[in-house]
This record gives C-alpha cells, structure tokens and sequence, in this order.
C-alpha cells in the first residue's frame, strides 16, 4: 500500500506541477497581450496629441496669415487714398490757373481717313488688298461648275455612262 500510496503522490505532484505551469504561461501570454495593447495605447495618444498640436499650428499660422492680410490691405487703401489726392504743394489758389483738360485721348482706333497720308490711303483703297475670309475657293470663270454640282469632276464619257 505504502508503494500505491507514494506513486499516487508522485502522479500529484507531476499534474500539479504541469498544471501550475500550463496556467503559468497562459497567464504570461495574457500578460504580452495586454503590455502590447498598453503600448498601442500610448502610442495613439501620442500621435492624437502631435496631430492636435499640428492643427493648432496651422490654425495660429492662418491667423497670424489673415492678420498680415488685413494689414496689407488696410496699408494699401491708406496708400491709394493718399495717391489719389494731390499734395498741398501742387493745389493753385485761383481756378483760372488751372491748366486746360485735354480733350484729345490716346486711342488704340484707327485714325480717320483725313489724318492719313495719301499714299497711305491709296494703299489702303486699293480693292485686291483686303478682302474677308473665304471659306471656299472661288471660281476662275463663272461657267465653271462648282465643287457641290453633281457632275463636278466627271468627264464627258463618264458622265454619259453613268444611269
């Protein structure tokens, strides 16, 4: 009995022994899962936390952006109103002074027939100079037939052979 009782003892301590260590590395591998699971954690809260930082940068620097913007244009209406008035210095005390308008403009439109020389304006009358745009080709003669005739470019035994 003393031998049944001690190998029944020893079958326990070996099950107890490979249980302890089969719960014993689950738990280590539970462990692993959760320290990664730790790590991704902080890892995300890091990478929010530099994208909050990032936009609130951008946010500042288009802030800081319109304000230059408002400043230019504010500098420039100053500036334009400035321009647009003439200095005290050029003002004249009577209006008789003041010197004549001009009642003749530059233009980009053809002078009128009078102002242009003569040999200019028998060039320019010329009938063969200037003409519109075609958008055919014009005939020799007035008997040719046209490109959109029925029998254009047929010759004379072709076209008496044709039904």
């Amino acid at each position: 009995m003393e031998s049944v009782t001690l190998v029944a003892f020893l079958a326990g301590l070996v099950l107890g022994a490979l249980g302890c260590f089969l719960i014993m590395n689950k738990a280590k591998t539970q462990s692993n899962i959760e320290q990664q699971l730790r790590e991704l954690q902080e890892e995300f809260t890091a990478y929010r936390e530099n994208v909050n930082t990032h936009f609130n940068s951008t946010a500042e620097m288009v802030n800081t952006l319109t304000q230059n913007y408002l400043a230019v244009q504010k500098h420039l209406e100053t500036a334009a109103d400035s321009f647009a008035e003439p200095p005290k210095s050029f003002k004249l005390d009577t209006p008789n002074k003041l010197p004549r308008k001009k009642t003749e403009f530059i233009s980009l439109e053809a002078k009128p027939k009078e102002s242009l020389p003569e040999e200019a304006d028998a060039e320019f009358n010329a009938e063969d100079t200037v003409q519109a745009p075609r958008d055919y080709a014009p005939k020799s003669n007035t008997a040719d037939k046209g490109t959109l005739s029925e029998d254009y470019g047929l010759h004379d035994s072709q076209a008496k052979t044709t039904p």
